[in-house]
């Protein structure tokens, strides 16, 4: 290999894939030319195109058959039925008959053969009539395949814009569809917020005025000792009253704190909270979670603020409708 040969390899590994690489080594240790080598990596062919055109070098063609294969976007099949044609004498203008990418090679080897038969017939004689006519009804099947492959073309074009629309307005109504749920939810959100605050504001209003009352029970006066038993009667009873009011809400504290330990759903702990359970019925939707009913069972029974009672046939039905599916 000489120095200029050496250093445009040097120059084609910084661009060239390894396969391609090697078609440039074969071409250079057979002895083809620089500037015939660099017209076809020029061309940007794959390795497999580049070996056939490298036979077809090999064997002779021309300048103008280079340039053809090089210009145009022949496979490497196409391409040995080209190197065919030439290598068994057929013209360059008869090559380029038959000789377009539109053509699958399996349809150039046909026609290629055919051509070579009929100019065989004849002697290596110039063209007759009959290989005119040969050749004029040639050009009318590539013209007709050419056409047939426009006509294949703008149909595929107008099917694919077709779907794309249809895509395109599937995704519209989905992104639309996607907003509007979040917007709901947002609102859901914000009149939950809202409904806490309430209740927060209604649980400080009620500590304050039981304090408020505490506070004013501490300091009233002493009665006469005579009286004392009816008074005292009196003043118990709101005591016994506050106790008992502290009492039912220390166990409603209690149930919301056991129900949240079980980390249920947020949907379901905010339909327990807006159907304001009694201690009783908290009681019965503790025991539907232990009983191992679903969300959405456990949402039926507290629908409509039955009584407990009702929750507690509601949670058996429940249970015996599981137990007979299971058993099926």
């Amino acid at each position: 290999m000489t120095i200029e040969e050496q250093r445009y390899l040097d120059e084609c590994k910084k661009v060239l894939k390894q396969e391609q690489i090697e078609v440039v080594i074969m071409a250079m240790d057979y002895g083809l030319q620089i500037p015939e080598i660099r017209k076809l990596v020029q061309s940007n062919q794959s390795a497999e195109c580049m070996k056939e055109i490298v036979f077809a070098m090999m064997e002779g063609i021309s300048d103008d058959v280079l340039d053809f294969l090089c210009k145009n976007e022949f496979n490497q099949y196409q391409i040995k039925e080209i190197r065919e044609g030439i290598a068994h004498g057929l013209s360059f203008e008869q090559v380029r008959s038959y000789a377009t990418k539109e053509m699958s090679a399996n349809k150039m080897k046909k026609m290629r053969t055919q051509l070579e038969e009929t100019i065989k017939e004849k002697d290596g004689a110039k063209e007759d009539d009959s290989v005119k006519e040969y050749m004029k009804n040639l050009m009318q099947i590539m013209e007709d395949s050419i056409k047939q492959f426009k006509e294949s073309n703008e149909r595929f074009d107008v099917l694919s814009s077709l779907v794309k629309e249809h895509v395109v307005d599937e995704k519209n109504r989905e992104i639309q569809d996607l907003y509007e749920n979040l917007k709901y939810k947002d609102k859901s959100i914000q009149d939950l917020q809202h409904k806490i605050e309430e209740r927060d504001e209604t649980i400080a209003d009620l500590q304050a005025a039981l304090s408020s009352k505490k506070s004013e029970e501490h300091q009233r006066p002493a009665v006469s000792a005579e009286p004392q038993g009816k008074k005292e009667e009196i003043l118990l009873e709101p005591d016994m009253r506050a106790d008992q009011r502290r009492q039912t809400l220390k166990k409603r504290m209690f149930g919301w704190f056991a129900l949240r330990d079980n980390k249920i759903p947020k949907d379901v702990l905010e339909k327990i909270m807006e159907a304001d359970l009694s201690t009783e019925q908290l009681e019965e939707v503790r025991k539907c979670m232990e009983s191992g009913l679903n969300d959405q069972e456990i949402s039926r029974v507290i629908a409509n603020n039955p009584s407990p009672e009702r929750m507690q046939k509601l949670r058996e039905i429940l249970l015996l409708i599981r137990n007979r599916r299971e058993g099926a």
